[in-house]
């Protein structure tokens, strides 16, 4: 028996983080509800990690956070690379 194939949209989280908040990482991965995990690929839908930076940076206001935040939001549910 041979398993049906899935595929699902993701981004690199590298590819949606300004150069100017390379620090998020370390702040990101901080009391995430999420795994980082050691892999190739840790795939996190976009709402979850958007309601994790809202709790993280709620009293940031920041254009280049404000701009960061409106970008994840608008992901919906497509998944998140936290990997690369």
């Amino acid at each position: 028996m041979t398993p049906d194939l899935r595929s699902c949209k993701f981004v690199h989280l590298t590819d949606l983080v300004p150069d100017d908040m390379h620090w998020i990482y370390d702040a990101l991965s901080d009391n995430a509800p999420f795994s980082w995990g050691d892999n190739d690929r840790t795939l996190v839908h976009a709402s979850r990690v958007a309601e994790h930076v809202h709790d993280m940076l709620d009293r940031e206001t920041s254009e280049t956070v404000t701009q960061f935040l409106k970008q994840l939001d608008g992901l919906g549910e497509i998944y998140i690379d936290l990997e690369n």
